[in-house]
C-alpha cells in the first residue's frame, strides 16, 4: 500500500479509502478527498484489495494505489503511522465530500469517547440515503452539489447535532480509533467485505454501551460506478444473516427504525430534507369568507409572505366551497399555490404534507386523525384567550365550556401552538394549558400590509348622511363588549362637551352574544345626531376611514395583538388607546393613557385633535413599533416554527 506523505504532525483524523473496484470509477472521488486532505492536512491512505489492478493516478500526478490484502491491516497501520490522530474516516466507495466534511463529526467525537461512528447524509446511503430515506438516488439533489448541501444543511435552523442511530451507513463513515481499539479492532474474516466489517464491528461496539450516530447537517455524494450503490450490510440477505449470528438482536432495532417516521434520525432526516427541497405546507383557510376582517387580514398576508419565500415548496390552502375570496384571489397566480375545500376541516383532495397549520384560534372541533394523516406535524395558532376567558361571548354555559375544550384540546394535541404576542404566550402560560414551553412559539403579526397607496372605497352611508366631509373621530372594530364602544360614545360626548365639532364613526360587526349594545344605548344622550354605525364595511371603506379619521379612539381592554394603531398611523392617522398587555409590548408610549378613564381618554384625545405636533408624535411611536412587524419577518418565524415542530417527535 503506498501513502501520500503530507504535514499530519496534529492532526486528529484522517482518510482511509478502500478500493475494491474497478479503479478508473474511482479518479473523481480521489480528487475530491485529495482536495480536502490538502487543505486540512489530515493524512490520506488509500487501499487497493488484492483483486483490484493498480496505475490509478492522482491529481498530482504520483501512483498511490497498491496492493494490500487486508482491511484490517490497513487501518491498523495507519493508526502507526499517525499516532495523533483520533478517527479514521473510513471511504468504501467513490464519494465527493464536502469542504470541512469532519469539522462536527470529529469534535463530536473528541468531546465524547463514547462515539463509536459518525455516518453521513448521502444520495446513496442505504437507511441515510437522502432526501428520501432508504431511496437511492443516482443523481443526487438537482441544483445542488455536497458543498451546496452542507453549506444549507449547516446554516439554518435548527440544527440536529449529533443524532442516535441504531447502525451506521454510508459510503463514508468516521471511526473512533479508541473505540475500535477497546473491542480489537476490524476483524480478518471480513476483510474482504469492507462495509460489513464497519457494520461487525459497529455491533459489538454497541454490545459494550457504545454509540452511534448521524450527522445531519453533512451531505456527501455518492458517485456513479458500475455495480451503483454499493450493497449496505444491513440490506444484504447474506450479510444481515451473518451480522445476526454476530449479534442475536440484529436487525430488529434497525428494521424498526428505518421504517418509522419515529425514529430520531427519521425526524432529523425530515428536517434536513425540509431546508433543502422546502417545505410542503397546507393552511386551513376556512376562515376566509366574504368580509375581510382581522382574522381575515392575518391570514391572507401570512399567504401572500409564505408565498413568497424561496424555502417554502408548495402552499396548500383549503378555503369554503375551494373558492378563494376576492380579496386573496391574486394568491391564485402563484404556482405554489393550491386550492381545495374546507368543509369539515377534511380537506378532501388534499396530499401529504410536511405541516398543516390553522393560523387561527381553534375554536371548533378539529378532526385530528385526518389532519395527522395530511401532515407530518400540526400546528395552531392562538390569537388571545378573551373569549376562552368571557362566558358572555357564547349562548350558554355549556357552549362556554365546549369552547374551552376545544381550545384546551388544541394545545394538548398540536406539535406547537404560535402566539400572537408575548402577552398572548404570557396568558397560556398563566391558564396552565397542556402544552410544554418550548412548544409555544411566539410569532408576531405583520403590520404593513397597508400603505398611502392602499386602495379605498367611499362609505355610502356618510354620503346618505351629508357627512362625507365632515371631521369625525373612528371606532373601529366588532361590537364585543371588551371593544368598549359605549365608552368611546362618552369620550367622543366629552369632546364635544369642549367645543370640537367632530363626528362619531363605529364601524365594526355586530355579534349576537356579549355585545356592547345595551351599554351603547344608555351611553346615547338626546341630540346625539353626528354618530353613524356602519355594521359591515369593505376592506376599501375599512381604508377610507383610516385615512380620513382626525383620529381613531381605541378604548379595547382586551386584545391579543391590536392592528388597529398600525393601520391607522400607516394612513397618517393617530390612535388614542390604553397603554397595557400588547399595546404596552408593541409599541413604546409612555403618554397614552393608563387607564380606561373617560376624562384621561378625551384628555388626551383632545391632545391629539389639535396639536400637530402630539399626533405626529403619537403616529411615529407607533411606526417605530411597528419597524420590525412585517409579515414576511412573520414569515420567517413560522417557518423556523415549523422546522423546530419537525425537529421534535410527533405528540400522539
Amino acid at each position: 500500500m503506498t501513502e501520500v506523505t503530507l504535514s499530519f504532525d496534529r492532526a486528529r483524523a484522517g482518510v482511509l479509502v478502500i478500493v475494491n473496484e474497478t479503479p478508473p470509477e474511482w479518479a473523481h472521488c480521489f480528487r475530491s478527498i485529495e482536495e480536502e486532505t490538502s487543505r486540512t492536512g489530515m493524512p490520506l491512505r488509500v487501499a487497493a484489495l488484492d483483486n483490484v489492478a493498480t496505475g490509478t493516478m492522482l491529481k498530482g500526478g504520483s501512483a498511490l494505489l497498491a496492493n494490500e490484502r487486508s482491511l484490517s491491516a490497513a487501518a491498523t497501520g495507519m493508526f502507526q503511522d499517525f499516532p495523533s490522530l483520533d478517527s479514521l474516516l473510513v471511504v468504501t466507495a467513490p464519494v465527493a465530500i464536502p469542504m470541512g466534511m469532519l469539522d462536527r463529526a470529529a469534535a463530536w467525537m473528541e468531546d465524547d469517547g463514547r462515539i463509536a461512528t459518525v455516518s453521513f447524509l448521502a444520495n446513496a446511503a442505504g437507511a441515510l440515503s437522502f432526501p428520501y430515506r432508504n431511496t437511492a438516488s443516482v443523481n443526487g439533489i438537482s441544483g445542488h452539489d455536497e458543498h451546496g448541501v452542507t453549506a444549507l444543511l449547516r446554516s439554518v435552523a435548527p440544527d440536529a447535532g449529533p443524532v442516535p442511530l441504531a447502525m451506521p451507513s454510508g459510503p463514508a463513515i468516521l471511526v473512533s480509533r479508541s473505540v475500535l481499539a477497546c473491542v480489537g479492532g476490524f476483524v480478518e474474516p471480513l476483510d474482504a467485505h469492507p462495509r460489513e466489517s464497519v457494520a461487525e464491528f459497529a455491533l459489538r461496539a454497541g454490545r459494550r454501551g457504545f454509540q452511534h450516530r448521524l450527522d445531519a447537517g453533512t451531505y456527501i455524494s455518492a458517485l456513479w460506478y458500475e455495480g451503483f450503490p454499493a450493497p449496505e450490510p444491513t440490506e444484504d440477505e447474506q450479510a444481515r444473516y451473518r451480522l445476526h449470528q454476530a449479534e442475536s438482536s440484529f436487525p430488529s432495532l434497525f428494521d424498526q427504525q428505518r421504517h418509522t417516521d419515529l425514529s430520531p434520525s427519521a425526524i432529523a432526516m425530515n428536517v434536513a430534507r425540509s431546508k433543502v427541497m422546502g417545505l410542503r405546507i397546507l393552511i386551513d383557510g376556512s376562515c376566509l369568507g366574504p368580509m375581510e376582517m382581522g382574522t381575515q387580514v392575518q391570514t391572507v398576508e401570512l399567504l401572500r409572505a409564505l408565498s413568497r419565500r424561496s424555502d417554502v415548496a408548495s402552499l396548500d390552502v383549503a378555503v369554503p366551497h375551494g373558492q378563494m375570496p376576492a380579496y386573496a384571489r391574486d394568491l391564485l397566480a402563484d404556482g405554489k399555490v393550491r386550492v381545495f375545500d374546507s368543509h369539515d376541516l377534511q380537506f378532501t383532495g388534499a396530499e401529504m404534507v410536511d405541516i398543516v397549520h390553522r393560523p387561527f384560534q381553534p375554536d371548533r372541533p378539529i378532526p385530528w386523525d385526518r389532519w395527522r394523516g395530511l401532515g407530518k406535524r400540526v400546528l395552531v395558532t392562538l390569537q388571545d384567550l378573551i373569549a376562552y376567558r368571557i362566558g358572555a361571548y357564547h349562548p350558554d354555559g355549556d357552549a362556554w365550556l365546549a369552547y374551552r375544550h376545544n381550545i384546551a384540546e388544541a394545545c394538548s394535541r398540536a406539535d406547537g401552538v404560535v402566539a400572537i404576542s408575548d402577552d398572548t404566550r404570557f396568558s397560556i402560560e398563566e391558564e396552565r394549558l397542556d402544552i410544554a414551553r418550548e412548544q409555544v412559539y411566539t410569532v408576531k403579526n405583520g403590520s404593513n400590509h397597508l400603505d398611502d397607496s392602499a386602495s379605498e372605497e367611499t362609505p355610502h352611508s356618510l354620503v346618505e348622511r351629508g357627512m362625507i366631509a365632515s371631521n369625525f373621530i373612528l371606532v373601529l372594530g366588532a361590537t364585543y363588549a371588551h371593544k368598549n364602544r359605549d365608552i368611546a360614545i362618552r369620550v367622543w360626548q366629552r369632546l364635544r362637551e369642549l367645543g370640537h365639532e367632530v363626528a362619531l364613526v363605529l364601524a365594526g360587526a355586530n355579534v349576537p352574544k356579549g355585545s356592547s349594545e345595551a351599554e351603547e344605548t344608555l351611553a346615547r344622550r338626546a341630540g346625539d345626531d353626528l354618530i353613524v354605525s356602519m355594521p359591515d364595511v369593505s376592506s376599501g371603506v375599512r381604508t377610507w376611514l383610516l385615512r380620513h379619521a382626525c383620529a381613531v379612539l381605541y378604548p379595547t381592554s382586551a386584545e391579543g395583538f391590536g392592528l388597529i394603531p398600525f393601520e391607522a398611523a400607516a394612513m397618517g392617522t393617530p390612535t388614542a388607546h390604553v397603554s397595557f398587555g400588547p399595546l404596552r409590548e408593541l409599541i413604546d408610549d409612555p403618554s397614552v393613557p393608563r387607564q380606561w378613564s373617560v376624562d384621561d381618554l378625551a384628555e388626551y384625545t383632545q391632545k391629539l385633535l389639535i396639536n400637530p405636533g402630539a399626533a405626529r408624535e403619537n403616529i411615529n411611536r407607533i411606526l417605530r413599533g411597528g419597524a420590525s412587524l412585517t409579515w414576511d419577518e412573520t414569515a420567517r418565524g413560522l417557518v423556523e416554527a415549523y422546522r423546530n415542530s419537525l425537529a421534535r417527535a410527533p405528540r400522539h
